[in-house]
């Protein structure tokens, strides 16, 4: 069946895949090296690093922790279970075991799941479950494996065709039927596919938990590679590539933690900044990134002269408390403007950003982790008083991402985050989504960028809301999707619309505020230090539980802006509402929450 499904796979894609169809490996030492993407993730939580092909596939999952799991081997040479006599590289995980096919490099088959359901029934075809059964003519009935696909008592069939269908769970192995699971003892209702086992949990409080997927994975392992050295992270495995590998150009870090903060105005003797103690309690809260803003007009002289003295302060304090900085870069001089304001530079003057971040990444090489490339773009107040075009936008972050990479290639690239808005007014803003699609739809994007940035709307919408189908509470700001956290779910579609699955997102700006005084954050006025606790929290295990695999960064809007808007005499501004950090430095509810918030 799999050299069937090969030969039809060949047919489908070979106009668009010139290249040579390789053999299937017949000894380990046939197995060729693995396809290179340059991108790895090692997860924390198992030890386990996944790298290249098996990383860009677990991402296209719309919900790769559900569907895979987490990594519980690392990569190694196994022979087929389908196809004995074969031999390729495989690496496993808690539901699913994924494995390279050489023959299909090239394609969209390159990494696909193990066809592990067939092999966990293999001693069970003689069960009535297994056996073949008639066709009960009713829509439900798969003709080529000769079982049914129903939803009931389970409701299997609706699960399997919106989450994934036959590409990732395979058709149908049995009917519906019993068992006792292995991990709590309890029975439930199952169904065996060629993938997959499904699981009903009908007393699961959360209605997206009640069909569960097996985990295949973690029992297959437990059956036939007990003790193995591929199951231990860091140990030694005569196959294993090194997919970690240091000089790798974007090697990724795992689930990003930040805050948002203000870490200038310590280098003068200002008397509300203390910077190492705000790092401090940045890292005590078990949030080590801090993404800081820098304005490039605050340091670049007309003459040429670039300040960088207290940007040299923070890096070096940030690296003495081994903090992460994201830098997001904006504000051009008004020497490098049309209008004498302080928007995007004009395109006689990209030049001018370019050497200005170069010399930025040079300068911080292996100190600055990341660089933001602009800010909320899509909005007029951000450019001068007009929004900015996406072509300009996009001609200024693929020279400014060229320049850093050629001075720490090592550093990523964050595409400049949009603010959540369904407004289309040149002098006012353009829609994110628009801008979006505007920016993905360039080829250049996918080349020069290796996170997307996103800055989901809240106002008083609890995190897991949405319109127009579960809408928050009100009474303002209910009546669009622009009004929501989960507005990252409508960036990630767009995303998945142009080919970019393969990319992460980070929130690089979330919060909510609370009591304010400035106009249009009245909203703020509805929620409590408590209730913006819980929802900071509930926003993270949201994003943990639905978004895992491709939104791996989150950074709380803010830290500390309540000190120094306190400290200029306008202590209720708005951006001061949004801080976990009270005018004295103690701590607000949401502070505490996150700081005991597993991670």
């Amino acid at each position: 069946m799999k050299r069937y499904l090969r030969f039809v796979l060949w047919l489908m894609v070979v106009s668009l895949a010139p290249a040579v169809v390789a053999a299937a490996p017949h000894s380990p030492a046939e197995v060729p090296a693995s396809q290179q993407t340059g991108t790895s993730r090692t997860f924390g939580e198992t030890g386990f690093t996944v790298a290249n092909y098996f990383l860009k596939t677990w991402n296209a999952a719309q919900n790769p922790l559900f569907v895979y799991g987490l990594p519980i081997s690392q990569p190694f040479v196994e022979e087929s279970i389908s196809t004995p006599g074969e031999y390729y590289r495989v690496q496993y995980f808690e539901r699913a075991v994924l494995e390279e096919n050489p023959d299909l490099a090239g394609t969209g088959y390159y990494v696909q799941g193990r066809l592990l359901g067939n092999a966990m029934v293999a001693m069970r075809r003689t069960e009535p479950a297994f056996l073949n059964v008639a066709n009960p003519a009713d829509g439900t009935y798969d003709a080529v494996s000769l079982h049914t696909l129903r939803d009931t008592p389970a409701p299997f069939r609706t699960f399997y065709a919106s989450n994934g269908g036959l590409r990732v769970y395979g058709r149908p192995l049995s009917e519906q039927t019993q068992e006792v699971n292995k991990a709590d003892g309890k029975t439930y209702w199952v169904q065996y596919f060629e993938r997959q086992r499904l699981e009903w949990h009908p007393d699961e409080p959360n209605p997206r938990f009640r069909v569960m997927l097996g985990l295949l994975g973690s029992e297959y392992r437990d059956a036939q590679h007990a003790g193995e050295a591929a199951f231990t992270p860091n140990a030694t495995v005569p196959d294993q590539t090194a997919i970690n590998d240091p000089g790798a150009v974007n090697p990724l870090p795992g689930f990003v933690y930040g805050f948002n903060a203000v870490l200038y105005g310590g280098a003068h003797g200002t008397t509300w900044q203390d910077r190492p103690r705000l790092m401090n309690m940045a890292m005590q809260a078990g949030m080590p990134w801090i993404r800081q803003q820098v304005r490039w007009m605050d340091l670049h002289d007309k003459s040429g002269v670039i300040y960088w003295g207290e940007l040299d302060s923070i890096v070096a304090d940030a690296g003495k408390r081994q903090t992460h900085l994201l830098l997001s870069i904006v504000a051009a001089p008004r020497w490098t403007t049309a209008n004498g304001l302080h928007g995007m530079p004009d395109r006689d003057h990209y030049a001018t950003f370019n050497t200005f971040v170069e010399q930025m990444a040079h300068r911080y090489a292996g100190q600055v982790s990341a660089y933001e490339i602009w800010n909320e773009e899509n909005l007029a107040v951000e450019n001068g008083g007009t929004v900015s075009g996406v072509a300009d936008y996009m001609d200024l972050l693929v020279g400014a991402a060229r320049a850093i990479k050629a001075a720490d290639p090592k550093a990523l690239i964050v595409s400049g985050a949009l603010a959540s808005t369904e407004t289309n007014w040149p002098t006012v803003a353009m829609s994110d989504l628009r801008y979006y699609d505007g920016m993905f739809r360039d080829p250049r994007f996918a080349e020069v960028v290796d996170i997307v940035g996103v800055h989901p709307g809240a106002q008083s919408n609890p995190p897991e809301s949405l319109w127009p189908d579960k809408p928050g509470p009100g009474p303002n700001f209910v009546t669009s999707r622009e009004f929501y956290f989960r507005r990252v779910e409508d960036v990630r579609t767009l995303m998945l619309k142009h080919g970019l699955a393969a990319k992460p997102m980070w929130v690089t700006e979330f919060g909510w505020a609370t009591k304010n005084t400035t106009q249009y954050y009245e909203y703020g006025n509805q929620i409590s230090f408590e209730q913006q606790a819980d929802y900071l929290v509930r926003a993270v295990q949201y994003a943990h539980t639905y978004y895992s695999g491709w939104l791996t960064g989150m950074f709380v809007w803010n830290l500390n802006f309540a000190i120094p808007w306190n400290a200029a005499g306008n202590p209720l501004h708005e951006q001061a509402s949004f801080s976990v950090l009270n005018a004295d430095w103690s701590p607000r509810p949401a502070y505490t929450a996150l700081k005991n918030m597993p991670k």
